[in-house]
């Protein structure tokens, strides 16, 4: 059967997506290193003590995960079980209800800054991926039902799932940024950049109301069984036949890409994925910018803030399929249809009846993911050392993610700056942050695992040579 998302692929991105999510794209940990070309990134009117070049694909590349609900410890343990992870009782009840995700990744192309008077003019081109989701746990489990795992108190029974209230977003686009940070006075520094998005890919899957009914099968001689068999039971084809199956639901699903999308057949039902990587394309268009400031209050406390990727992605109609179900359906297990509703791919599309809406209501803008930041930093030994503290709030669905980061950072030259953090709120307090810049070499993270279950990782790794001339003190400007 031609299919969407086969099974063991739709189960692996179900269990990444509880396991990991992303809350900033930028290394906070490096907020305060000023011989790192990573700060301007997260704000424009935060200058680099000198030019950079970082050099193409390996000049920076970051990616971040956290989760709500699993940890490093469950992932190595799916990874442990292999397929076996739905039996796998431990990790099914860390589960939540509700399982967020939102995973980011940046990778840099090319980007270079330089110095002309009081001006830090900074261009970068990269790719940029981000992934938000909402995973249900009556979705695994059903899975574990299905598969005759944890079915000792089921068996022989009806069960309702309810698996409303999911979804799943994902935007791939190139951007292209031009920024200027200006000094305007010895104490205020201003920055902004411009950016011209390029949309590569994007895919959404809201599903408002998904309710199964299922007839679970008798599960035969369990007085002759020990519990390790019960547990390890598995269904045959035959034990399906004349149980029912019924569902009502709700959802849609819209992919927008050049050279591909969702396929249908004659009667417009969903039969499958097409992609053609030679027709591969821009499948649409934004604009976005960013904003930054920084204020020296005294001469050892300075306070900064920024707005970052402020704007919306356009995509192209042209290139975007849409399918929908909105109805139910009821029916009797037999040879004839078990394939389509037991058998084969566990969540196809194709079990629930998408059918293709070219006229359906087309949300053709994007938001970009907003990100708000606010910091002080206070210099110690002639602004070698300093301690701080960075407020994020990140706009990302299903729910905004917030982070309090306290820095301490070691900078006494170019060449050479060293931080470490700890931001308690998304890692539960189980990690912190240490971040390395050693020549043209740059290292971090903001959540460093060291033997806790902790929720959320990132890293972030670059390679930047100097250019132009450093930062002059003002009175020369």
């Amino acid at each position: 059967m031609k299919t969407l998302l086969n099974k063991k692929v739709f189960v692996a991105i179900s269990i990444l997506a509880t396991t990991f999510t992303a809350q900033a794209q930028y290394l906070r940990t490096s907020y305060f290193m000023e011989g790192a070309s990573t700060r301007i990134q997260m704000n424009p009117g935060l200058q680099p003590t000198r030019g950079y070049l970082n050099l193409p694909l390996i000049g920076n590349f970051n990616v971040s995960a956290n989760t709500n609900s699993l940890g490093i410890n469950d992932v190595i343990d799916i990874t442990k079980d292999g397929n076996d992870f739905l039996n796998n009782n431990t990790l099914y009840n860390s589960l939540l209800q509700e399982n967020r995700l939102n995973m980011n990744l940046n990778a840099n192309i090319l980007s270079f800054g330089w110095y002309r008077g009081k001006n830090f003019w900074s261009f970068n081109a990269g790719l940029r991926m981000d992934i938000d989701a909402q995973i249900n746990k009556d979705m695994f489990t059903m899975m574990r039902n299905m598969n005759g795992f944890d079915i000792e108190s089921v068996a022989g029974q009806k069960q309702r799932y309810n698996m409303g209230n999911q979804s799943v977003n994902m935007n791939a686009y190139a951007e292209v940024g031009l920024g200027l940070s200006r000094r305007i006075t010895e104490k205020l520094t201003i920055g902004a950049r411009a950016k011209v998005l390029l949309g590569l890919a994007r895919t959404e899957v809201n599903i408002e109301q998904f309710d199964l009914d299922l007839d679970i099968p008798e599960v035969p001689n369990t007085g002759n069984m020990t519990q390790e068999e019960l547990m390890n039971y598995e269904f045959n084809e035959e034990d399906w036949y004349g149980k029912g199956y019924s569902y009502n639901a709700k959802a849609n699903v819209v992919t927008t890409l050049k050279g591909g999308g969702m396929t249908f057949d004659e009667n417009n039902m969903i039969t499958g994925f097409n992609l053609d990587a030679n027709n591969l394309g821009i499948a649409g268009t934004g604009f976005g910018v960013d904003f930054g400031a920084s204020y020296s209050i005294f001469k050892n406390l300075t306070i900064s803030a920024a707005v970052l990727d402020l704007g919306v992605m356009k995509w192209n109609k042209n290139n975007t399929t849409i399918a929908e179900v909105n109805g139910s359906e009821n029916v009797i297990i037999d040879a004839n249809n078990y394939e389509q509703y037991i058998g084969g791919d566990l969540l196809s599309l194709e079990r629930f009846d998408f059918k293709k809406e070219e006229e359906a209501d087309y949300k053709s803008s994007t938001k970009l993911s907003t990100t708000v930041l606010v910091g002080a930093e206070y210099g110690l030994f002639n602004n070698k050392l300093s301690v701080g503290a960075i407020y994020s709030s990140r706009f990302v669905q299903p729910k905004t993610q917030t982070e309090l980061t306290f820095l301490a950072t070691l900078r006494p030259s170019n060449a050479l700056n060293l931080a470490v953090s700890y931001s308690p709120i998304l890692s539960g307090g189980k990690s912190f942050g240490l971040a390395l810049k050693l020549g043209p070499l740059f290292a971090g993270t903001d959540y460093m695992y060291f033997g806790e279950n902790s929720k959320t990782v990132n890293a972030f790794v670059g390679f930047s040579l100097p250019l132009g001339g450093k930062r002059k003190p003002f009175s020369e400007l």
